[in-house]
């Protein structure tokens, strides 16, 4: 016999002593049972933990009767998703579309059969069972969904079922690399170098958010993130090289002390989402193609932007590089920022 810790919990709901003997004799066997004699023990009962897992409910009783309980029940966040099966013994399509509109998920006419009794309690608590895994699944999904794209992302996709692409503009890119990664690759197991990059990208993930700014995706050993993207930012360029200042940081004082190169640059990107099977919401444009041919050419441990975005941080330490190469821009004169040696004014803020 199933230990009574594991029977469901059903909640009987009848003014007629007779009534519920009867049900109860025909559900001891299969499940741990409970009685109100009124409507307001009912729904006293329906909240007290643990909560029933069903609720068998007379229709005509005196004060509180079925279809108010019912109704109350569905309108109580604590009960709404209980199922309720009507015993009655009236048997008009009305009376049974009303119970229906209240909630309700099936009735069972008095007398009673047993075999019918069973047949419906238990298709409705596999019914329950069904919908709670969905629920689970559901949850699982959200939480998969949020881990892969940006909140904002996440948001729109629920709305639509899809991100629709588009151009945004005055977004600073991020995009930070690890010195000597392959070389790391070469001397360890995979699962220690998978282990130690999710570690790491967890912490850098860590700076990602305290700074405001939103992760895009990791590409190997890079990262990639914004600001002022799908949500404001006062200032998106100086809010980008503090973060990746911090991302160097944090990096230099993991197990391993890797070194980072950053480059950051803003402008105007494309963002959407690309793919069917393993889908990813990215970003595309020469700001972004700048800001990792920044972080190619940079030092570890500085962030390097153009001489042009240099201007727009007063409170920056940097290093002047002079005219850089880089791929398929030619020239571009570049400064390294090495740190921020001044409390930033928050402009929104006035």
């Amino acid at each position: 016999m199933e230990d009574s810790m594991d029977k469901k919990l059903i909640l009987l709901v009848d003014d007629t002593p007779a009534s519920i003997q009867v049900i109860r004799n025909i559900l001891k066997d299969s499940y741990t049972t409970r009685i109100a004699t009124n409507g307001a023990k009912a729904l006293e009962l329906a909240k007290e933990l643990p909560q029933p897992d069903l609720i068998l409910l007379d229709v005509m009783m005196p004060d509180l009767d079925g279809y108010e309980v019912c109704s109350r029940l569905k309108l109580d966040p604590t009960t709404c998703d209980i199922p309720v099966i009507f015993l009655t013994g009236k048997t008009e399509a009305e009376d049974e579309t009303k119970g229906f509109k209240l909630g309700a998920v099936d009735y069972i006419h008095k007398p009673f059969s047993p075999a019918v009794v069973q047949a419906r309690v238990q298709t409705h608590l596999t019914l329950r069972e069904a919908l709670e895994q969905l629920a689970q699944e559901k949850r699982k999904v959200d939480r998969l969904l949020e881990n892969i794209l940006p909140a904002a992302a996440v948001v729109e996709i629920k709305k639509t079922g899809s991100v629709i692409p588009r151009r945004f503009e005055n977004v600073a890119v991020l995009f930070a690399d690890l010195v000597a990664f392959t070389t790391y690759c070469d001397q360890h197991a995979p699962e220690e170098v998978v282990r130690d990059l999710g570690d790491l990208f967890v912490a850098f993930e860590e700076c990602v958010s305290s700074h405001g700014l939103e992760k895009i995706k990791s590409i190997g050993d890079a990262f990639l993130a914004t600001a002022g993207l799908l949500h404001p930012v006062a200032d998106p360029l100086h809010a980008a090289v503090t973060c990746a200042l911090a991302i160097s940081k944090v990096a230099g004082q993991s197990r391993h002390g890797w070194r980072v190169r950053s480059g950051v640059h803003m402008g105007p990107v494309m963002a959407g989402i690309v793919g069917r099977e393993r889908y990813q919401f990215d970003i595309w444009g020469d700001t972004v193609n700048v800001a990792a041919r920044l972080a190619g050419v940079a030092s570890p441990g500085t962030v390097a932007v153009t001489e042009e975005m240099s201007a727009r941080l007063p409170c920056a330490d940097v290093s002047l590089r002079g005219a850089v190469e880089l791929k398929g821009k030619g020239p571009v004169r570049m400064v390294e920022v090495t740190a921020m040696t001044a409390e930033h004014l928050d402009v929104s803020a006035l």
